[in-house]
């Protein structure tokens, strides 16, 4: 070798020089090594100089150095000329993999010679010698002492075979890569290292693994020629893995030697330099090697069931790239699988390598990774990815006006240092502690109602029992009746909180802290002061209780106050101005569109408003750029979601002023109070009106100051169309709750502003504001712990009917009741209850009058006295049992009493019930439902497309083939 190494050379730690023996502490006879290096590049000028380097830096070089070229159009070849000590470089095609490079390579100029002067330790030339290999990357550099480090390894376990470094990260990074590496029989690689673990000697302990990295491999001369080298069949990634496995089958053990260090820069799985001779993505090419290499290698008994996982892993991996909107990841993953299977590669490599099966597989199981490592990993690795998309996709970017530093400055808390650490982070988020406090009161409000039954109130009918009852009502209804769109979205949160009634729980008596949560996210887009979001969002979140929307029991103005501020934080991104060009979000557009659906379908009024003044915004505020055109898609959106249910509130408009869950909320509103309408506080809402007074007053305050915000001029209009809608719904005579919610919703936006715009000022005024603000806000949330959740809303039975007759709904007997309400100063009202009686969408869905004539014919003649002929008739109708809850009109109970085919049954105190006669008759109920398998299968389609393109994009995760760090292409 040259004498003098070229400068720059010495860029390595002290740690690259460990101190430790150079000699066998067991005192055995003396060993000469004889190493031939081979190194293989392509397309590697960036890398080459740092391995020529280290190579001059070694205090152990090899005795012949093989440097390799395969097509490289760059400098490649001249720089692997320019090598201390190498033999001229050998040069072959750009599709010669690196096993075969290398084999190709001992083959045109051969291993080391076996020198006959003295050794290097010292002997005379008569100790016993031992051939190796050492195969080195273009992209990787080793330490000074690698190769001497991995010799003496080599002289301690004499018994083992194949030697590979400690990996880190290139250039000379503490990052570890790869400390030996094994594998899953998923295919899943494994090197127990996790992501971004620094080097902090805790796996520096020399062990027997399944396998080590090709990069830096030290491969003894009988062990290279008896497995034949690499397989030609991996001409990359997954080639080291089965050269190990391989190895450990034929007998040879593998052992990791840490204090060896090798710098790796793992260029072809990051994406640094293309691959060579193949046109596959990186990511298809390592999974189709990772299916090929346990199908070649592992006991025969177990492939059948591997082929399973393969296919069940594939299928869910292909899902997850669907939804992330990479489909070219589907595809990669079924090619990588499907041509792996069907080629027949591996079956002509299993034939292959019988006479390698020395070792039984159950004496090497210990090397592999266990299945729930793999699945542990995976869930790991989908979790961070989700949340780092979530977070680069609505992540804050600054305003085309960055914040003064003042204004930055109160959006940090400052804390004494001698404060412990839980106080200093408690007080550096007021949010997290009014959250918890919130959240605890809610289970404190709720104390009424916990325990058995269902929630049910005036205006919100019992939920239904199961999944499947649930669904079958979101799909099914009578002919020309459409069923609540409602119902389709309240089943799919019902999947994840185990039944209706555990979704009906969660948005009635949690509905203050998540709608707490959700004003949190909106108001962290554009409010800096920590304490004034902590108070809007919590606000925000009492707002829900004032309005009375929990103790009533209305479902649709929860889920409209949990979705709204999400709504907001949508448009706020799309409708954003970005530092370098006005762009808007798509991503953004579509989540709009979903959350303008919810509102549509739960709160039509409140969506219709929503809807107008987004589309009228985005014309004339934002004009037809990229911007507006996007908040009018998701507005167009948001109505294609709810079909055909948008058709229904064309055709029907008295719909609007409903809302989801019960009955008609047309009583929810100001009813003549001027009081109640300008505080946007309901007739029977459980907090007085005056409640509302210092926050319209601090919101009418905050007009008079000279500078006032966008997003104010947003609050206050929010508020004006919450006025002027409830006003037009109370005149209409519908029902106006989630209406005046807005105006109370748009006040605290405009405080919440303006407390942020002040900041902690000195002036006593603002001080004395912000305290009636504050006493406000305690005194309300104090009322709502006293008075609870509680009131009109109960917890009860589902069904107020006599046991006899719920029992009697199911099967064999699967009954029809008829249930009439009458007494003697009120109207004639029934319902056909059948398969567990009324439930929420039961009155949307509702069959028309003319469907229903036949029964109410049958009452009006009730009513007059009867013919005698009605006991025949309800038979025909299909009508098993006639029940009149109390109070009971005694003319109509002995009315049925005297009918034929009528036979009394037993009722509560106050109610009576019949047993009608069907035995002779075989009746046919008047009301058929249909269920509109079309329009739900088309629904779920589009619902499936929305929340695709609202989510993040994901990425393909290459299985990196020298390191733990997941490399991404896109």
């Amino acid at each position: 070798m040259e004498p003098e190494a070229p400068a720059g050379w010495d860029f390595f730690d002290a740690v690259d020089f460990p101190t430790g023996l150079t000699d066998d502490p067991m005192g055995r006879a003396q060993v000469r090594h004889v190493v031939t290096a081979v190194v293989v590049g392509h397309e590697g000028a960036a890398w080459l100089p740092r391995l020529t380097e280290a190579l001059w830096a070694m205090a152990r070089r090899p005795d012949r150095l093989i440097a390799i070229d395969t097509g490289s159009t760059d400098d490649t070849a001249q720089l692997l000329a320019e090598m201390p000590g190498v033999e001229p470089v050998v040069s072959m095609s750009a599709r010669t993999g690196f096993g075969t490079a290398v084999t190709r390579g001992l083959e045109a100029v051969g291993f080391a010679p076996i020198p006959s002067a003295v050794g290097p330790y010292g002997d005379d030339g008569h100790a016993p010698v031992v051939e190796w290999l050492w195969l080195l990357h273009d992209d990787c550099a080793p330490a000074p002492k690698a190769l001497e480090q991995l010799l003496l390894q080599a002289t301690l376990s004499p018994e083992t075979g194949i030697w590979g470094p400690k990996l880190r990260l290139w250039p000379r990074d503490r990052e570890l890569l790869e400390v030996g590496v094994t594998t899953s029989l998923g295919g899943r690689r494994d090197t127990g290292i996790e992501a971004g673990e620094l080097d902090q000697g805790q796996h520096d302990q020399p062990r027997q693994v399944l396998s080590v990295s090709s990069a830096g491999m030290l491969v003894r001369r009988d062990v290279w020629q008896a497995l034949h080298g690499f397989d030609p069949r991996l001409p990359m990634f997954r080639d080291d893995l089965d050269f190990g496995w391989r190895a450990s089958r034929a007998g040879f053990r593998v052992g990791v030697a840490p204090d060896a260090v090798v710098y790796h820069a793992q260029a072809a799985a990051t994406g640094e330099r293309a691959l060579a001779g193949t046109r596959r993505h990186a990511y298809q090419l390592d999974r189709a090697h990772a299916y090929y290499t346990v199908l070649a290698n592992a006991p025969g008994k177990l492939l059948p069931l591997l082929i399973l996982r393969f296919l069940a892993g594939t299928i869910l991996r292909s899902a997850w790239f669907l939804i992330g909107k990479t489909p070219s990841g589907a595809v990669d993953e079924w090619t990588a699988l499907l041509g792996t299977v069907l080629a027949g590669g591996w079956t002509q490599a299993r034939k292959d390598r019988r006479r390698l099966d020395k070792v039984p597989y159950d004496e090497i199981k210990g090397l592999f990774s266990r299945s729930v490592h793999a699945l542990r990993h995976n869930l790991e690795e989908t979790g961070s990815t989700i949340s780092e998309r979530l977070r680069e996709a609505w992540a804050d970017e600054p305003e085309e006006q960055a914040p003064t530093s003042a204004r930055r400055a109160k959006s940090t808390a400052r804390v004494a240092v001698d404060q412990p650490r839980w106080r200093r982070q408690l007080i550096r988020r007021p949010f997290l502690v009014a959250w918890v406090v919130l959240a605890v009161g809610a289970i404190v409000a709720a104390r009424g109602l916990i325990g058995g039954g269902v929630l049910r109130s005036n205006l919100m009918l019992p939920p239904h029992e199961t999944l499947a009852s649930l669904w079958h009502a979101a799909a099914a209804a009578p002919e020309g009746v459409t069923p609540p769109a409602w119902l389709a979205q309240f089943w799919a949160l019902s999947t994840v909180t185990f039944g209706p009634s555990g979704a009906t729980n969660l948005l009635l008596l949690g509905a203050i802290p998540l709608a707490a949560l959700a004003a949190w996210a909106l108001l962290r887009a554009f409010v800096v002061d920590r304490v004034a979001r902590a108070w809007g969002a919590s606000a925000y979140g009492l707002a829900v209780f004032t309005n009375g929307a929990i103790s009533q029991g209305r479902i649709g103005t929860v889920v409209a106050a949990i979705v709204l501020p999400l709504l907001g934080a949508a448009v706020h991104t799309v409708a954003r101005r970005r530092r370098v060009v006005i762009q808007g979000s798509w991503r953004a557009a579509w989540f709009a569109g979903i959350c303008q659906a919810v509102l549509f379908a739960f709160t039509p009024a409140l969506g219709l408003l929503v809807g107008i003044a987004l589309a009228a915004g985005a014309v004339l505020g934002l004009g037809w750029r990229r911007q507006g055109r996007q908040l009018v898609f998701s507005v167009v959106l948001g109505l294609v979601l709810v079909l055909p249910w948008t058709i229904q509130l064309v055709l029907h408009p008295s719909r609007l002023g409903q809302e989801a869950g019960g009955p008609p909320t047309a009583g929810v509103g100001p009813g003549d109070s001027l009081a109640n309408l300008l505080t946007g506080t309901p007739v029977g809402a459980p907090a007085p009106w005056w409640f509302a007074v210092p926050l319209i007053l601090v919101a009418l305050l905050s007009l008079t100051r000279e500078t006032r915000q966008r997003y104010e001029l947003v609050g206050w209009f929010a508020a004006l169309a919450g006025l002027a809608g409830t006003l037009i719904a109370s005149r209409l005579g519908g029902g106006s709750g989630p209406l005046m919610f807005l105006m109370t919703a748009g006040w605290i936006v405009t405080v919440t502003v303006a407390w942020d715009s002040v900041g902690k000022s000195a002036d006593l005024i603002v001080q004395g504001v912000l305290g009636i603000v504050l006493v406000a806000s305690v005194v309300t949330a104090g009322f709502w712990l006293v008075r609870g959740d509680d009131g009109p809303l109960w917890r009860g039975p589902a069904q107020d009917l006599p046991a006899y007759l719920v029992s009697s709904q199911g099967p064999p007997q699967n009954a029809s009741i008829l249930v009439v309400r009458k007494d003697p100063t009120s109207a004639t009202r029934f319902s056909l209850v059948r398969e567990g009686g009324p439930r929420m969408g039961a009155l949307e869905a509702a069959p028309k009058p003319e469907q229903t004539k036949p029964i109410t014919d049958v009452l009006s003649a009730l009513g007059g006295g009867g013919t005698g002929e009605e006991g025949r008739q309800l038979a025909a109708l299909a009508v098993d049992y006639v029940y009149l809850p109390a109070p009971v009109d005694p003319t109509l109970m002995s009315t049925l009493d005297s009918l034929p085919g009528l036979t009394r049954a037993s009722a509560a105190d106050n109610d009576a019930s019949w047993l009608v006669d069907r035995t002779k008759i075989e009746g046919k109920t008047p009301v058929e439902s249909q269920v509109r398998s079309l329009w739900r299968v088309l629904g779920i389609i589009a619902w499936l497309i929305a929340l695709i393109f609202c989510l993040p994009s994901a990425r393909r995760t290459v299985a990196v083939p020298h390191g733990t760090h997941a490399r991404r292409s896109s």
